[in-house]
């Protein structure tokens, strides 16, 4: 049998014979067809920088040289052989690349904006029947890690940054309680608020008692009702533990220094406020970072576009990946890339060749990506896996399960480093239909989930 099954293909087989029915039915069932699985366990976090739109792969990582490639982008030799790099775009990374590995056999499964970024939050498919039930994969990572929280612990497990733009919008926490629901910082405005001047703090202890004692009979209602009442208290809760917080001041901010060497932009200054929550060590487990306006339709070499977005990420990752790698958090022998797991990538590609004819733009593709990996485990300096000479198929997939890489290997890779099992399923939902952390149904097809060992060498 082939690796996987479309849907139709599935229907054809089985075509209403009771004996071929009952042959596929452990197919469906991913708790009968998995074998036990040993999560990896190499990463503490795990940091995912969204690149919001679309990166154009065939401009960058995975880069295509043809009539269309500007000359200044200045394309040469990397430190990974055979690896061709745009200088003038990622400067600052490549000097960092000895430190990431490059997957250039993924596909998305979807070309639609809101559709393929809810897939890379959720991991799993739009249902539109299903869509505020399916929590994102940071919230079930809150859930699976909540028993490894500290007193300590006054960080919200799941922080989110500048997810201001998406399409799909930031994806709140399902059907998990809102404790899980990620927490979201726009470093585009002031952070002052989370860390509130000394001198009111009496102040702001009485009228949280106050608060407290006039919804006592609400905090103790299980009902279903009182859910959003729940949740909302939730999130009062985690905001006066982390207003609480000492350390809290300094975490959300970053000083004239780091601003200029992380570029001086807003995801420049995610990334500076990222590496130091992941260095508190004080509950942040999952880190959502968007960078927004990859989504170049129209005059993708214009100076304001590709360009300037490709210098501010160049700018904002190289800093933080070199942070990383020699930072450790408290009482760890290890250093934060070691521990943590970074995840670079848009929701799909953009379409490969000459560029579209009188807009000079790429549109959506979702046939071929690349991501940028690095840290939790992963072994630095590899490229896995291989586009044609436009970059507009998958030739050679780079891992054993011999096709293309998809959003649910990625999921199924963190759920593994972070040492959960990612075969697990939660019954008793609102709709009553299993929550699979890895869903057996991908969105055309049935495919074994399995993590991507061969990034850890």
């Amino acid at each position: 049998m082939s690796e996987f099954l479309t849907r139709r293909e599935m229907f054809r087989l089985s075509g209403g014979l009771a004996m071929t029915a009952q042959w596929f039915l452990p197919l469906a069932n991913p708790q009968r067809v998995r074998a036990a699985v040993k999560p990896r366990g190499t990463a503490r976090h795990v940091m995912f920088v969204m690149l919001d739109g679309g990166q154009s792969h065939v401009d960058s990582w995975d880069l295509k040289e043809g009539a269309w490639t500007p000359l200044d982008f200045d394309i040469r030799d990397a430190k990974i052989p055979g690896v061709r790099w745009p200088m003038a775009l990622y400067p600052r990374l490549a000097a960092q690349l000895d430190k990431v590995t490059l997957v250039r056999s993924m596909e998305a499964w979807d070309s639609v904006h809101g559709r393929a970024q809810y897939y890379v939050q959720a991991g799993h498919a739009l249902n539109p029947a299903l869509q505020k039930e399916i929590p994102p994969v940071g919230s079930v990572v809150a859930m699976e890690l909540a028993a490894q929280r500290r007193e300590t612990d006054t960080l919200p497990p799941y922080v989110a940054l500048n997810v201001t733009q998406s399409q799909a919008g930031l994806l709140k926490s399902g059907f998990l309680p809102a404790a899980y629901s990620p927490f979201h910082i726009d470093t585009n405005t002031s952070l002052s608020a989370y860390s509130p001047d000394p001198s009111t703090k009496a102040d702001f202890e009485r009228r949280w008692e106050m608060l407290k004692s006039f919804d006592a009979r609400l905090r103790g209602d299980s009902s279903l009702q009182a859910k959003a009442y729940r949740d909302y208290h939730d999130h009062y809760e985690g905001a006066v533990r982390l207003m609480s917080d000492p350390r809290t001041g300094k975490l959300f901010e970053a000083t004239a220094e780091e601003k200029a060497r992380y570029g001086g932009t807003i995801t420049g200054d995610a990334c500076v406020i990222a590496r130091n929550l992941l260095e508190a060590d004080a509950g942040t487990r999952f880190v959502f970072l968007q960078s927004n306006g990859w989504d170049h339709h129209k005059d993708i070499y214009a100076p304001k576009n590709f360009y300037q977005l490709s210098r501010e990420l160049d700018n904002a990752l190289a800093p933080l990946i070199e942070d990383l790698a020699v930072r450790k958090r408290p009482g760890s022998s290890k250093t934060l890339l070691e521990e943590t797991m970074v995840i670079v990538m848009g929701e799909f590609g953009r379409t490969p060749g000459a560029l579209t004819s009188g807009l000079n733009g790429r549109d959506h593709y979702q046939y071929a990506m690349t991501a940028l990996m690095a840290g939790g485990g992963i072994k630095p300096g590899q490229v896995i896996g291989k586009t044609d000479a436009a970059g507009a198929r998958v030739v050679d997939s780079g891992w054993d399960l011999k096709r293309s890489i998809y959003m649910e290997d990625i999921v199924t890779t963190v759920y593994s480093a972070l040492g959960i099992d990612w075969t697990k399923k939660v019954s008793g939902t609102p709709s009553g239909r299993d929550f699979y952390f890895i869903e057996p149904f991908a969105a055309a097809r049935i495919q074994p989930s399995r993590e991507i060992g061969v990034l850890f060498g």
